[in-house]
């Protein structure tokens, strides 16, 4: 008898196996190169294929059929597999995928939305099977039951497998007159994503109830209906035939007249139902089966029946795959749903964050659709109530109907955002969000705010504040706004007073609530009294250096701080304001040569503006020991006084100087001994290396009588000697000589601390000329000729007015005035403006590469100033610029960013 019963069994198990074998439908992970009009061909010929990629109009991406890809080649194209037979492939592939995500993991970045603490993956290849859904369901309970119901059934399968129903909002036991909602997930069995991230987003709104207002409000104030699973009965046919996940069943499991099995429940609803047989077919065997008359399956009738026993405003019907929000009408193309505008703006809306792809199916999924769930919930408005339904596609097509376990988390985090936004524009949602400034200026003040409805339903909002301090006295009446359309905002404002003792810097916390009628939402908000107190007077600007500048006021009765922001006078934007408590403000790091606004208010006041302009950069750096610069190169120079008064500095052409210029102190008949009235250059250096450095001059005597060449030298202001005997001097000389000592001193400064530092030279007698320095710590360097070209200017750029290269060219007159020029800005970028003293005779300009090569050359008529070159087209680097004008040669140095 046993051998009867175990041989009957496996005959049994073998025609099951045999059978379902059977039934089996082959499918593959395609590529081709089409174009849209042969693609629609092959939509209107009998290609069922749901949901594909295609990238630029041409490469088309799908799981399909066998049958599928054999209409592809009859029609003459060439078919590319990535993956042959996904049922069979799909655990292998998406080990790989889940191994690689593991070594992703490690330096992936944190998910905008957590994952809730009872979320977890499920048995079925990371999935949940059937079975495990009831007992999610209870778990939900069993710890919030004061948000969720006991799970029901709105009606059996095909094979008498409940669908079960839960609701989530405040009083979940108790049918209040909120605005009602329909979530639901598998319509179509291969496609357990969207049943995972439903569970997710589930665990989502229980948790942070009692932490999120905004989930709170949205519980408070609606009633949200969740079927699960529509479809259970493919979705375990699936895990029958494919215990560790990728079955690719789509439909029900009716048993057709033809000995094939199941119904697309989402081509099975009534609006538009068998409009053509491109949206859905009549074939039994087809993957777009819609059966024999709309509503023929139990599924979608239980469906039916719930919705006429409702008021659902909403609905979102999760499916996968394509990164889209699909809304009506789906059959239809083109769309001409009458409150289309809507639609788009509230899948606009909710698709900010993961960037799905919006429209009906024929712009996201490239195919109309006949009998779906969003076209007969917002079509079919007579048996039910209007809902606005959407359908999400969730997944890539490289994610494909079977996600990595590894990616249904991310999937699921990807749909947060859209979730809620989805809620909020289901129910009554509005917020109010108090406006900029936020100071007040007067006692009596405003609280101005934008409101903005969320709702896709108008409704009535109330919105109210509350002072939160007692230096406010009285607050005004709440307002109301109501006819808002969907995301359209308004603005609000709401008066109050302030007591009159209260001091300015007080803060004035409010609580702005917003009431939608339901439930109430509440925001804090902090604005500052600040009561007038008028605007500094007594602007000024001390301490100019290239790179700094000291800025000072008048102090302010009744400030205790101020905000100040400094900004070039060529851009128009003020970068945001520092606050200082004196009234003085030291500003760093600016561009030498450059015109500045900068601006200052108490906290209490009103701006004043003030200008100043930094100087030119003449910065020098030290490399290695060793600093070299021309004479000509001083950062300032200083008049005279005393004996000396009106004595100055002035720049000469030399031929025989180093780049044919040099410095001369003006007067005769002047002999000032140890006394440093006398004019005085001051050159900047920035020291890298500390240490003892050797100082040489190149110098010589004055001509035409002025033959003394006295001098003192310092560092930082600081004289090294004062001793007349021991100063330098060339003994009359008017031929250049480098002067390191005087009789057998050698001059010397010590630098103890790097950074910048100023080396001074003051005239002792007149006729003194100078043409080159060099400090160095090497004792017994010694220059030769003019000596080595200049160090690099501070901070990489070179100076405007240093002169490198030849000398003027054919002259040797040193009466001959010199020939000044600028070049500015410097570093550069698209234009650089050269400017000179005109003359009356015209200016050849160059601007040359490194090696000699001219890149850009032009004329300076005799009467203009200054000339603009563009160097847009430019690469970065070095360049000179070259002027030539009466015999005369000028080169200065240049560097573009």
């Amino acid at each position: 008898m046993k051998k009867i019963y175990l041989f009957s069994f496996l005959l049994t198990f073998l025609c099951t196996t045999q059978a379902v074998r059977a039934q089996r439908t082959i499918y593959h992970r395609i590529q081709l190169s089409i174009s849209p009009e042969k693609l629609e061909y092959l939509f209107n010929h009998g290609l069922e294929v749901d949901h594909f990629g295609y990238e630029n109009k041409q490469d088309f991406t799908a799981e399909v059929s066998e049958q599928d890809v054999a209409l592809i080649k009859r029609n003459g194209h060439r078919v590319t597999y990535l993956i042959k037979d996904l049922e069979k492939n799909y655990t292998a592939i998406n080990r790989e995928i889940d191994r690689q995500a593991a070594l992703d993991r490690k330096t992936a970045r944190l998910a905008t939305a957590s994952t809730p603490t009872n979320f977890s993956l499920g048995t079925y290849a990371g999935y949940y099977s059937y079975a495990e859904l009831p007992a999610i369901l209870d778990k939900m309970r069993t710890l919030y039951p004061n948000l969720i119901t006991v799970k029901t059934s709105i009606g059996n399968s095909v094979g008498g497998r409940p669908l079960y129903m839960v609701k989530i909002s405040d009083n979940p036991d108790v049918d209040e007159n909120e605005p009602e909602m329909l979530l639901n997930a598998l319509h179509h069995a291969r496609e357990p994503v969207s049943l995972s991230q439903l569970i997710f987003f589930m665990w989502h709104m229980l948790e942070n109830y009692a932490s999120d207002k905004e989930i709170r409000t949205l519980l408070n104030s609606s009633e949200i209906y969740i079927v699960p699973c529509v479809n259970p009965d493919g979705y375990v046919y699936n895990q029958t035939t494919n215990p560790t996940g990728g079955g690719l069943w789509r439909k029900n499991r009716q048993a057709n007249a033809n000995g094939t099995f199941g119904v697309d429940l989402n081509r099975n609803y009534s609006y538009n139902y068998a409009r053509d047989n491109t949206g859905s077919s009549p074939t039994p065997s087809s993957d777009t089966y819609r059966g024999t008359a709309a509503f023929s399956e139990p599924e979608t009738a239980a469906l039916q029946t719930f919705a006429a026993q409702r008021q659902f405003v909403t609905a979102l019907n999760f499916h996968s795959y394509s990164n889209a929000c699909i809304y009506p009408f789906e059959s239809l193309n083109p769309n001409s749903n009458v409150e289309l505008a809507t639609f788009r703006n509230a899948a606009t809306y909710m698709t900010v964050e993961n960037g799905f792809k919006i429209g009906n199916a024929f712009e996201t999924v490239g195919y109309t659709a006949n009998g779906t769930a969003p076209d007969w919930e917002f079509g079919e408005q007579v048996a039910k109530s209007k809902m606005y339904g959407f359908t999400p596609e969730i997944g890539t097509s490289a994610d494909g109907f079977w996600p990595a376990s590894s990616r249904i988390i991310p999937l699921s985090q990807s749909m947060i955002d859209m979730n809620r936004k989805f809620l909020r524009i289901s129910t009554y949602y509005g917020r109010a969000t108090v406006s900029q400034p936020l100071a007040v200026t007067q006692a009596s003040g405003t609280l101005a705010y934008q409101f903005q409805n969320f709702s896709i339903k108008p409704t009535s909002y109330t919105v109210s504040a509350t002072s939160l301090s007692a230096s406010v006295t009285a607050v005004g009446a709440a307002n109301t706004h109501s006819g808002l359309a969907l995301l359209q905002t308004t603005p609000g404002t709401i008066a109050f007073t302030v007591a009159a003792a209260t001091p300015a810097g007080t803060s004035l916390p409010f609580e702005v609530a917003v009431h939608n009628g339901l439930s109430v939402i509440k925001d804090t908000v902090t604005l500052l009294y600040s009561p007038s107190c008028g605007a500094p007077v007594g602007l000024a600007a001390a301490s100019v250096t290239e790179t700094s500048a000291t800025l000072s006021w008048s102090a302010v009765s009744g400030a205790t701080s101020y905000a100040v922001s400094v900004k070039p006078r060529s851009t128009t934007a003020w970068p945001a304001d520092v606050n200082v408590s004196g009234t003085t403000y030291a500003a760093f790091a600016l561009t030498s040569n450059t015109d500045y606004d900068w601006r200052v208010k108490p906290t209490c006041g009103t701006y004043a503006t003030g200008t100043f302009k930094t100087l030119l950069q003449t910065c020098f750096t030290e490399n290695s020991g060793q600093v070299v610069f021309e004479a000509e190169n001083f950062k300032t120079a200083v008049v005279g006084t005393g004996t000396a008064a009106g004595r100055t500095w002035s720049s000469v052409a030399v031929g025989t100087a180093s780049g044919g210029q040099a410095m001369a102190a003006s007067g005769t008949g002047i002999n000032l001994q140890n006394s440093l009235v006398g004019p005085r250059l001051d050159y900047s250096v920035n020291f890298t290396t500390t240490g003892t450095y050797y100082v040489w001059v190149r110098m010589a005597a004055g001509t035409s009588g002025t033959t003394d060449d006295s001098f003192h030298l310092g560092l930082d202001g600081t004289a090294v000697t004062l001793n007349p005997n021991t100063s330098n001097y060339n003994n009359g000389n008017t031929a250049w000589t480098w002067i390191k000592a005087a009789g057998t001193t050698a001059f010397k400064v010590v630098v103890s601390t790097p950074g910048s530092h100023t080396l001074n030279l003051w005239m002792r007698e007149d006729g003194t000329r100078v043409d080159k320095f060099i400090l160095t710590t090497r004792s017994t360097y010694t220059p030769t000729g003019t000596g080595p070209t200049s160090s690099a200017a501070c901070g990489g750029s070179v100076t405007s007015s240093s002169v490198v290269g030849q000398p003027r060219l054919g002259v040797d007159n040193e009466s001959t005035p010199t020939m000044e020029v600028l070049a500015y800005p410097n570093p550069f970028v698209e234009t650089i403006t050269v400017k000179t003293v005109p003359n009356g005779q015209s200016s050849s300009l160059r601007l040359l590469q490194t090696n000699g090569t001219s890149v850009s050359q032009s004329t300076i008529p005799g009467t203009a100033s200054e000339t603009v070159l563009s160097t847009k087209s430019l690469p970065g680097g070095l360049y000179f610029i070259e002027l030539i004008r009466d015999n005369q040669r000028r080169v200065i140095p240049v560097l573009k960013q």
